[in-house]
């Protein structure tokens, strides 16, 4: 490997974060990372889709059950993945170069620990893990299953694959970010149908969870292979040799990481209280909850990968004193994206029947579902405003403030929503806890935005 000193930033990443225009600066990164998270949606109703062709509410049971599990992983991906990256980021813009490449090295090496370590707990106390998700006697065996792959087997390369991602976006190299991720998203949707349905091996959830270890472990291969053929060239390390448990790098990572994890902790939190509350009115209700979230993932995961396309040049600029420009990148990313966003939640509530039945052609499940997905659709251009206003404040390596706004999210507003709403309207009161949440904390993100550019 080479020394450190012979490592340079290449000056067409430099030209993108410090002298193209805005509007090309942002295209160029949110493009292909929002490219890949919508991949990354399609993957994911790949096995709500393929699972519900068989038409069995549990199997389809055991993939919105195991959600939460899955959902934990990003504690441990934004732990490392956004923290690092927005660690680097900064680094870049200050020009120490050497830190950039330590930064993504501890990352790793810090991601691949921890990985291993949720795959031998969730081994170990699976069952009573499967009790807290509120799986029921019918439900137990199939999301067993189907976490047996995911979470026992595959949390080390579901995790790692969107880590590097990460690191690699973290030095603008957004397109080989999307190419890596989106490789084993397309990976999984050749997979299912195959290892899913009966033509195939008919193995059910088990199969949606299989396909889904294979695609994780493809991706990461991308990403060596990317790093090993760009080596001298990149400012992402997997060196061991580069690697060790430098205090302040670490204390960096976790101010902005910790945070960022204990959001996705808190989503695990307030998703398995809406599928405990959800349990309780039958599989129909699961499955059609299940199918609704992952329906509005769509609009969910553009914002998000906007959000994150950005994060990378608000990070640099704010390092580098520039914050004009970086404010502009801000401005131009909440137009696009709340526009965008506002359009599809007019079509997905007046569609809602006709999305619900693409996924599983029974009327009761249509029925609970295309109530539920008008309900949590309409929270989501409130939510693109929120996602946006966490990623600049990750970006900058102000971690408190996204803390602030995780606990707002879930514990003073979204889970105390879900106990009143259910309560006052059974059920359907559910799907309108978000909306509620949402609502207070974009009002909160645009007074924060506001003061942080006035002060700049």
């Amino acid at each position: 490997m080479p020394g450190e000193k012979e490592i340079s930033f290449d000056a067409k990443k430099t030209a993108l974060f410090e002298s193209m225009p805005i509007a090309k600066a942002v295209m160029t990164m949110a493009v292909p990372t929002v490219l890949s998270s919508l991949v990354m949606v399609i993957y994911n109703l790949a096995d709500t889709y393929f699972v519900g062709m068989l038409n069995n509410s549990i199997e389809n049971s055991a993939v919105t059950l195991a959600a939460p599990v899955l959902l934990a992983f990003n504690a441990v991906i934004n732990l490392f993945g956004v923290g690092g990256s927005s660690l680097m980021s900064r680094y870049m813009g200050q020009k120490e170069y050497a830190s950039v490449r330590k930064s993504s090295a501890v990352s790793f090496y810090c991601a691949l620990g921890f990985s291993a370590l949720f795959s031998l707990l969730f081994a170990l106390f699976h069952t009573q893990l499967l009790n807290i998700l509120g799986t029921m006697e019918d439900t137990a065996a199939a999301t067993w299953n189907y976490l047996k792959w995911t979470a026992v087997c595959g949390a080390v390369p579901a995790i790692l694959n969107v880590v590097m991602a990460n690191l690699v976006r973290a030095e603008g190299s957004a397109l080989h970010a999307s190419i890596g991720t989106m490789s084993g998203c397309v990976l999984n949707i050749i997979l299912d149908p195959i290892f899913i349905l009966p033509f195939g091996l008919g193995m059910g959830a088990a199969g949606a969870g299989l396909a889904t270890f294979i695609s994780n472990c493809a991706a990461c291969c991308y990403f060596f292979v990317l790093l090993w053929v760009r080596r001298g060239k990149t400012m992402v390390c997997v060196n061991p040799k580069v690697f060790s448990f430098d205090g302040k790098i670490l204390r960096q990572i976790c101010v902005v990481g910790i945070p960022a994890a204990i959001q996705n902790l808190l989503n695990v939190t307030g998703m398995t209280v809406l599928n405990n509350f959800t349990a309780a009115y039958g599989s129909s209700a699961v499955a059609a909850m299940g199918i609704s979230q992952k329906i509005n993932m769509i609009p969910m995961y553009i914002t998000m990968g906007v959000s994150q396309g950005v994060m990378p040049i608000v990070g640099y600029n704010y390092s580098a004193g520039n914050r004009e420009r970086m404010k502009k990148a801000v401005t131009f990313t909440a137009k696009i994206s709340v526009s965008f966003i506002l359009l599809m939640t007019i079509g997905y509530y007046a569609f809602s029947e006709g999305l619900i039945g693409l996924f599983m052609k029974n009327a009761e499940v249509i029925a609970y579902g295309s109530r539920f997905l008008r309900g949590m659709c309409i929270g989501v251009v409130f939510l693109s405003i929120d996602f946006l206003a966490v990623g600049v404040f990750q970006a900058c390596g102000m971690g408190r403030k996204s803390l602030v706004f995780a606990i707002l999210r879930k514990i003073v507003l979204e889970i105390p929503a879900l106990f009143i709403l259910n309560y006052f309207f059974p059920l359907y009161g559910l799907a309108y806890a978000q909306f509620c949440a949402e609502v207070v904390l974009a009002i909160a993100a645009v007074v924060l935005l506001w003061r942080m550019f006035r002060d700049k």
